[in-house]
């Protein structure tokens, strides 16, 4: 089963309205091997759920009761552009919204086009984090009818509204044509909740209690996977949006941090558990705001003597041991800390805000409390200027000990600091990216800070860094008693092929 349809029969104006998260089989090569074959990366470790997507979807539903709603999530489901294409046929929508990243704008222009072919008449609206990145550029990609800057909850449904009533929805915040965002060219907006680079008026949900819950309707047919899991029965949850911190490799562009209600949050966990969802990530941008985050979510637990498994992703200058030791009492399982680097010099030139000691401070918490930790790991930074400095950082993270690492290369992006910094440096175009923005083909490779290594360099040492880290005696040991399920223990073994794999390519 491709989607999932939820109509009720209200009112006369009926329309379908599809949503999609398309193939991922075109992605730029971010970090390819010596065949060109992309290497080992972080989303590696597992699918996760379209939140947004769905989100945008629950509140047409919920404004809108009487159209008749699709989802399609090919990542999920593993489908092709063929296979969507027969299901396009099959709902034959009136209006069609496809998120994007920019990494996957080739396979994003190719489910355009196969909506056009199989209903020229759709309204085409493209979402997702491209038109943020790159609004002027996304605008102009012939397939899409319109674009939505920023978030789509309120701008996708007042679109579809508008499109209802044959009615003009340019006026609409966040919504632009190829013509509409012409006006807005070399006028800079100011506006000190968004990244700079944030260069028209988004659409914005200040009120985040407002939005309804996610439908999981939509997707509770699609199993998830994910290696970092214990039961393959998985739920995503946001308890916040957006993020202040301003990391120089970061191109989250909403700095207003925006907390939803604990009781509204552990509503929609308990309306996730009751359709048997048995573990939760909280996949925030930032979860701990401060350790005062923490202890009142586990108060919110407490009094509704609630137990549930969870985890998420966070920093380690937002918890304290003694939240540490509350979030466990109360189903903690595991955090993702985003490390990144194994130097205070390091630290500081990425504005990550925190120091080594504080890191080390926080995982050994972790270790002692029986806290299962993440590190989120980047290589290849400015600051590295040979193998041995890529080395010396590895040593930090094998030093550190936590239960898993994820071990990226840097990339560069625009909307990052650090790819203005590149730019100045001539070490990328940044007129390579304008147009291929606007015209996204087949075959681009992503750029990275290759001044004192080179990318084959960074690829062999990635290589070296997950052998290091990863079988280790002590770790495997160790990763063997933790076990706790079959699903577990197969997520693990598959894990293990996964790298040893990458690593025979890579050799």
């Amino acid at each position: 089963m491709l989607s999932y349809v939820f109509e009720v029969e209200f009112g006369s104006n009926k329309m379908k309205v599809l949503i999609i998260n398309p193939p991922d089989g075109n992605t730029v090569v971010e970090h390819p091997d010596e065949k060109g074959i992309q290497f080992l990366e972080g989303d590696d470790f597992g699918d996760f759920p379209p939140l947004g997507a769905v989100y945008v979807l629950s509140y047409l539903e919920k404004q809108c009761p009487h159209h008749e709603l699709f989802f399609i999530d090919c990542v999920g489901e593993k489908a092709s552009h063929q296979q969507l294409r027969k299901k396009i046929a099959e709902i034959r929508p009136d209006i069609v919204g496809i998120t994007s990243f920019t990494i996957s704008m080739v396979d994003v222009c190719e489910a355009a086009r196969t909506v056009r072919k199989v209903v020229p008449q759709a309204h085409i609206c493209l979402g997702g984090h491209h038109p943020i990145a790159w609004p002027f550029q996304a605008a102009q990609i012939p397939e899409f009818d319109s674009i939505v800057v920023g978030e789509g909850e309120i701008a996708f449904t007042e679109l579809v509204t508008a499109i209802e009533g044959k009615k003009s929805f340019t006026d609409i915040l966040g919504v632009y044509t190829k013509e509409s965002i012409e006006k807005l060219r070399g006028e800079p907006i100011r506006d000190n909740r968004f990244l700079s680079k944030v260069i028209v008026p988004p659409a914005y949900i200040e009120d985040v209690d407002s939005l309804p819950i996610p439908n999981r309707k939509f997707i509770r047919h699609i199993k998830y996977h994910n290696i970092l899991g214990v039961t393959g029965n998985l739920a995503t949850i946001l308890s916040s949006r957006g993020c202040p911190y301003l990391c120089t490799f970061c191109d989250v562009p909403y700095k207003r941090y925006r907390p939803r209600d604990n009781d509204l949050v552990l509503d929609e966990v308990e309306q996730c558990m009751a359709m048997g969802y048995e573990e939760f990530r909280f996949y925030d941008d930032l979860f701990n705001i401060n350790h005062h985050k923490v202890m009142e979510f586990c108060e919110a637990i407490e009094r509704r003597n609630l137990k549930f498994a969870w985890d998420f992703r966070g920093r380690v200058n937002g918890v304290t041991r003694e939240s540490l030791a509350r979030a466990k009492q109360n189903g903690l399982r595991m955090i993702a800390f985003g490390v990144e680097t194994g130097s205070d010099e390091g630290l500081k030139i990425l504005k990550k805000a925190t120091t080594t000691e504080k890191i080390e401070k926080a995982f050994r918490w972790c270790r002692e409390l029986g806290i299962l930790t993440v590190a989120d790991y980047i290589i290849g930074h400015s600051f590295e200027k040979s193998k041995t400095d890529i080395r010396r950082n590895i040593d930090f993270l094998v030093k550190l000990d936590p239960d898993y690492a994820q071990i990226s290369i840097l990339t560069l992006y625009a909307g990052t600091a650090l790819f203005d910094e590149a730019v100045a440096a001539g070490l990328v175009s940044r007129e390579k990216w304008e147009n291929w923005a606007m015209n996204p083909t087949p075959g681009l490779i992503a750029d990275h800070w290759v001044e004192h290594v080179s990318l084959a360099e960074l690829v062999n040492e990635q290589k070296r860094a997950y052998r290091k880290f990863y079988f280790r005696p002590k770790y495997i040991f160790r990763s063997a008693i933790k076990t706790r399920s079959l699903y577990e223990l197969s997520s693990k073994v598959s894990g293990a092929f996964m790298l040893l794999n990458t690593n025979r390519r890579a050799a």
